[in-house]
């Protein structure tokens, strides 16, 4: 374990993750824990050397666990002593390893894998693992609720499983390309394409709501709030006014977008700077003091 004290603020991350008191980052071969409050260090997790991970882990965490993939590794760690109880090659080679993200719930660990779908994991038992949409090529993008998860791809449609049964209960049509990022807000479930647009679902029925075209957040990640859509991709930050469907800012920004608790995260694996923002602090910043431009 790291004795090392330094400050989220100054860190490098190529995965985020969040618990109730907790941010967690991995970066190469380690997986940091900094208190949510104060933004200090807590702890540092070294990867098992399973594999020639270089550029972080992708991580996810409950109440007891923590839970990260390496290349083509899945791992469950004790969160507090970081003891590895249970290990699992999954992949061999660059057309069957680990990428994107991961989601926990109270029942399942969620993350896919290149050319297989949605993996998940039992967590009452590790050994039982299904997969969701296997034959339809690879899962770029997954989001869930509290009775779904809703897993985005390579053949440009949505589709919304029940957790429970993990059946498929709804697909959304809509976009022209690859879906790229899901989130979910409440009633509504946001997609963003290759198609450089961002759709608004109703999640019950499956409609859109709104499609922001040219949006031009392809590559990015795209969250929503009851009065905004925010976009994060290529060093520019886009915010939309839920309702009106207007954009109201556009500036400068870097690395990559997380949200947690209406507090914005930008981060990247390669610059030892995690940058911390409300969206009413970025937009009152008419200097663009916050960015640096």
């Amino acid at each position: 374990m790291s004795t090392k004290q330094n400050t989220l603020l100054t860190a490098s991350a190529h995965r985020m993750c969040f618990d109730a008191d907790s941010i967690y980052t991995s970066a190469g071969k380690e997986i940091s824990r900094w208190d949510k409050g104060t933004k200090e260090h807590i702890a540092t997790f070294t990867v098992p050397p399973n594999d020639n991970l270089n550029r972080g882990a992708i991580i996810g965490v409950d109440e007891k666990h923590l839970y990260f993939n390496s290349i083509y590794f899945f791992h469950v760690a004790d969160k507090e002593t970081h003891e590895v109880i249970y290990q699992k090659q999954f992949g061999s080679d660059n057309s069957s390893d680990f990428f994107s993200y991961m989601l926990v719930d109270d029942n399942h660990v969620y993350f896919p894998q290149r050319n297989s779908g949605l993996v998940v994991v039992d967590k009452g038992d590790y050994e039982n693992v299904r997969y969701l949409n296997k034959d339809m090529g690879s899962v770029w993008s997954h989001a869930q609720d509290g009775d779904m998860v809703y897993i985005g791809g390579v053949d440009k449609n949505i589709y919304a499983f029940d957790k429970e049964t993990l059946s498929r209960a709804r697909t959304f049509i809509g976009h022209r390309g690859n879906i790229h990022y899901l989130y979910s807000h409440k009633d509504y479930l946001i997609s963003t394409s290759a198609d450089n647009s961002i759709i608004i679902w109703d999640k019950g029925d499956g409609s859109i709501v709104h499609q922001i075209k040219k949006a031009r957040c392809s590559l990015g990640r795209t969250i929503m709030t009851d009065e905004y859509v925010v976009c994060v991709v290529k060093n520019t930050i886009k915010i939309w006014e839920v309702g009106s469907w207007k954009q109201v800012l556009q500036a400068p920004a870097f690395g990559e977008l997380y949200f947690d608790d209406d507090v914005l995260y930008l981060a990247h694996r390669n610059i030892p700077r995690i940058g911390v923002f409300t969206i009413p602090e970025i937009l009152s910043d008419s200097s663009g003091v916050i960015f640096g431009s």
